[in-house]
């Protein structure tokens, strides 16, 4: 190592280590064992612009081994992005630029929020995914034009080795040939109970060269040449590539190689000897401008032969006047996808009957003629959930612009993958039956935290898909997904709705899951597709006085409006409210949501799931006809009398209800 990267690589150990010190705590052992490899990566590889962050070509690093986010920190501020002393100094303090974990900033450098081990493996295949289909739609307008052939590199520790979501990440860019991501495996063999001996599986070099990766183990990760060269040559190869950096936990601390310098502050008096060993004459938090203007020199030999070529794309994409390039453009310069998709432009025949599935696959495949940047998957289930892309083929090496993914039976994945791709602007959707939403919670999270526009389409959503086991029954599932924040949850009753759902989903930015029901479900007099973008609305009115007010989601407006008739007979006026999604509603002012649902009137609410949420409208708890114990499986109807559930049922406990004093 010359001196030069000597001086700035201990510097930058420092540096971190006065973060972690000064806040108390967080995770000095990753810091001094990666440092080099870190520094590596910014100074001989990485293309980035600090004046620039933006710069949509950019390559991207994504931090799955979020314990790393404190030499991260530092090795931005070094390398001149828009990092203040002040930032470093408040290292894990509220409101501060530098969180103890990795959270999205993009001017600052950080591309992606994440905290559980294997969320990074996850969205580095997405972003993989994403930038491999947007650069061959560019190549399909010309052949000349690379405006996006960046690379992502993303660390790893060895908790994302351990955990689920990476791994089925990590298949997924095995079959689909990923060579445009490169995993940098810190694997120091610690983790914060101790040696991963007995908890880890270690053949990682045969497990990941038979299926598919290009594989390379530095024993030695302290040389900046030999780590430049490894990542370079995985960047080149033609293949997803996995880089093993045998690593020193808290290397040059007194307890180097032990769990105990996983995370937590170091004692002063290994600060100090810290201080000696690496030969840091600097006061605390500071850096000499000889290493700044190191690191700056060592990314300008790079990048701007890179920029200028890149530039002349761009020129030339630009002079082009491509309609559907101008759309990509637009996409890659904002972050965001626009699709004009106007429900009230379609008609519905009176007599319209069908299962919301197939309605849902028809609204689908009206949407995805107007924009090549709609597409999306299922874990394994696109046939039972309806949600293919009609005349597109699936993704794949072969087919890098077919607009179907098969995701495999990898729901976890299949989020962490969808965050990724909507990094790049896509609109992006990942279906399976609603009993399966647990799988994803993370990912959803995480669509939340950093809100992504991903759509969620969840099928099967009620008691009408009980055939199999009790555990296929999503009694709980839609109140886990409104009790998400920042994320709008829609349950259509008819094809109206549907379509209303999806215009209210286009026009939004924020991520959301649609519940599509299985069962066949005419369209409903009253339906209104642009009041749905309200949250809920009278879809049928009372007569002459008001009596009473049902509201139902879903499927289960059907029966609710039934209910409504039936009991006209029997002296009962009762309102119908529909609420397609809880959360618009609740967004609207108080003068509106008082004319939907008066106070003072008797309130009944149907839905085929937890009664959770539903006591602010409800008039009373008993008012709530849900579903809140785990069901027995059989045949629906069978299964709809054994609950109380099936419709003759509840018109009993509506009216009863409505007549109680």
């Amino acid at each position: 190592m010359n001196q030069n990267d000597f001086r700035a690589v201990n510097e930058l150990k420092m540096l971190t280590i006065d973060m972690i010190n000064r806040s108390g705590g967080g995770y000095p052992g990753i810091a001094l064992g990666m440092a080099p490899v870190v520094y590596a990566l910014f100074t001989r590889v990485l293309n980035y612009d600090p004046r620039n962050p933006n710069f949509f070509n950019r390559d991207r690093v994504i931090l799955s081994s979020s314990h790393i986010a404190a030499l991260y920190y530092a090795m931005l501020y070094m390398a001149g992005f828009d990092i203040k002393k002040e930032d470093l100094m408040s290292y894990r303090h509220c409101g501060s630029n530098t969180p103890g974990l990795a959270e999205m900033h993009n001017p600052l450098g950080v591309e992606a929020t994440t905290s559980y081990a294997g969320d990074g493996v996850g969205i580095s295949v997405g972003l993989g995914l994403a930038s491999r289909y947007i650069e061959q739609l560019i190549l399909e307008e010309d052949s000349h034009i690379h405006l996006l052939d960046f690379t992502t590199y993303c660390f790893l520790s060895d908790a994302d080795m351990m955990n689920g979501t990476a791994l089925e990440s990590f298949q997924i860019a095995s079959l689909q040939k990923l060579s445009n991501v490169v995993f940098l495996y810190d694997a120091n063999g610690i983790t914060s109970e101790g040696a991963t001996q007995d908890v880890l599986f270690e053949e990682w070099e045969k497990t990941f060269t038979l299926k598919g990766f290009y594989v390379d183990t530095l024993k030695d990760s302290t040389n900046i040449k030999e780590i430049a060269r490894a990542i370079l040559s995985a960047k080149n190869s033609k293949k997803p590539s996995l880089i093993i950096f045998k690593t020193i936990i808290g290397k040059d601390s007194f307890n180097e190689g032990k769990n105990i310098v996983h995370s937590g502050a170091l004692t002063l008096d290994d600060m100090t000897s810290l201080r000696r060993k690496l030969n840091i004459n600097l006061t605390p938090f500071e850096v000499s401008k000889d290493s700044i203007l190191h690191i700056e020199n060592q990314r300008k030999l790079r990048f701007d032969h890179f920029y200028n070529k890149w530039q002349n794309s761009y020129a030339r994409a630009k002079n082009m006047n491509s309609t559907r390039l101008n759309s990509i453009l637009e996409m890659l310069e904002t972050g965001k996808t626009v699709i004009d998709f106007q429900a009230d432009n379609y008609k519905i025949n009176e007599g319209y009957r069908e299962s919301l599935i197939d309605s849902n696959y028809k609204v689908m495949n009206l949407i995805a003629p107007k924009s090549n940047l709609f597409l999306g998957g299922s874990a394994e289930l696109s046939l039972a959930c309806g949600t293919n892309i009609g005349g597109s083929d699936f993704l794949t090496s072969s087919t890098p612009k077919g607009r179907n993914i098969r995701f495999g039976v990898r729901e976890r994945a299949m989020s962490f993958i969808l965050n990724g791709m909507s990094l790049l602007g896509l609109r992006v959707y990942g279906s399976t039956e609603l009993c399966f939403a647990d799988e994803m919670k993370s990912g959803i999270r995480m669509s939340a935290i950093m809100n992504l526009p991903v759509t969620y389409i969840f099928t099967h959503d009620s008691l009408y898909s009980c055939e199999d086991a009790s555990a296929r029954i999503p009694v709980e599932e839609i109140a886990m997904l409104r009790s998400t924040p920042n994320f709008t949850v829609y349950r259509p009753a008819d094809i109206i709705e549907l379509m209303g759902a999806w215009d209210s989903i286009l026009k939004s930015c924020k991520p959301s899951a649609l519940l599509v029901s299985k069962n066949s479900i005419p369209k409903l007099p009253g339906s209104n597709a642009s009041l749905v973008n309200q949250g809920a609305y009278i879809i049928k009115k009372e007569n002459e006085r008001l009596d009473g007010i049902i509201i139902a989601t879903g499927s289960e407006v059907v029966s609710a409006m039934q209910i409504s008739y039936d009991l006209l007979a029997s002296g009962l006026d009762i309102r119908v409210v529909s609420m397609p999604s809880m959360e618009l509603f609740e967004s609207m002012g108080i003068d509106y949501k008082s004319s939907v649902l008066p106070s003072n009137v008797k309130t009944i609410v149907i839905e085929s799931g937890s009664s959770f949420h539903w006591t602010k409208y409800a008039s009373n708890e008993d008012s709530i006809l849900g579903i809140n114990d785990f069901c027995p499986y059989g045949f629906p109807m069978e299964v709809l009398q054994k609950m109380g559930y099936d419709y003759d049922s509840l018109k009993l406990k509506v009216e009863s209800l409505l007549k109680r004093q």
